[in-house]
């Protein structure tokens, strides 16, 4: 079966500003968008060529197109060099940008900053300016976090671009995760005819599997 030609995209983040004084009890909300700005490494302590955080080459994108873009790997869809790029799904990589507090200068008081994620793929943790917020193990539900008390306000009231807080999103590899389950249940029948049995383990699309494992995410952030 070919490889699919249009992964899906990892990230995919919005960002809610206070909302102006509810009229009359009528909630509002806004949104803006989170997306300059973001930088990609592999997560690993040992120092090495691709420990260093590099931009991405667009957005959303997902980790092969942006080690393609740099050069680090060969086309994956040429010829059959998709086999030598299988040891990117083996890795962790985390991606990381900066924001401003939207609406920082207007904040009235009782606004909450929620952070929702549509789809984390899958085994992920998100921190907010070093805090853990957040850790995914299925990429079929969505997350919403309340991360009010963890903004910074730096009262520059940007809607967008850099800023003084940091998002952090580290994807562990689903493949390696999804054999370790496997291991934790010998007993266990993992009826699989095509691939490795270990896809079985994961909550994650069956079809990533057909040529190499991806990462993606979509999040907003939304006040009420």
């Amino acid at each position: 079966m070919p490889p699919d030609n249009n992964p899906k995209p990892p990230h995919h983040f919005r960002l809610t500003p206070p909302a102006p004084p509810p009229v009359k009890g009528k909630m509002s909300k806004k949104t803006a968008l989170v997306h300059k700005n973001w930088v990609f490494k592999q997560a690993s302590s040992a120092p090495s060529e691709l420990a260093q955080f590099r931009p991405v080459s667009q957005f959303p994108t997902n980790v092969h197109l942006d080690l393609l873009h740099h050069g680090l790997i060969p086309d994956p869809f040429f010829a059959k060099q998709e086999t030598d790029v299988q040891w990117v799904g083996e890795k962790g990589w985390v991606y990381k940008t900066s924001f401003a507090t939207p609406g920082a200068r207007s904040v009235r008081g009782g606004e909450n900053y929620v952070l929702i994620f549509e789809g984390l793929d899958t085994y992920a943790t998100v921190r907010v300016n070093g805090k853990e917020v957040l850790r995914s193990d299925n990429m079929f539900i969505t997350h919403r976090v309340d991360i009010t008390e963890i903004l910074k306000r730096d009262g520059n009231g940007e809607e967008e671009g850099e800023g003084g807080n940091e998002l952090e999103v580290e994807f562990d590899s689903a493949f390696l995760v999804g054999k370790k389950v496997v291991e934790e249940w010998p007993e266990h029948h993992w009826g699989c005819w095509n691939g490795d049995v270990s896809r079985l383990a994961v909550r994650k699309a069956q079809y990533h599997y057909v040529c190499f494992l991806h990462s993606h995410s979509n999040s907003e952030f939304e006040d009420s």
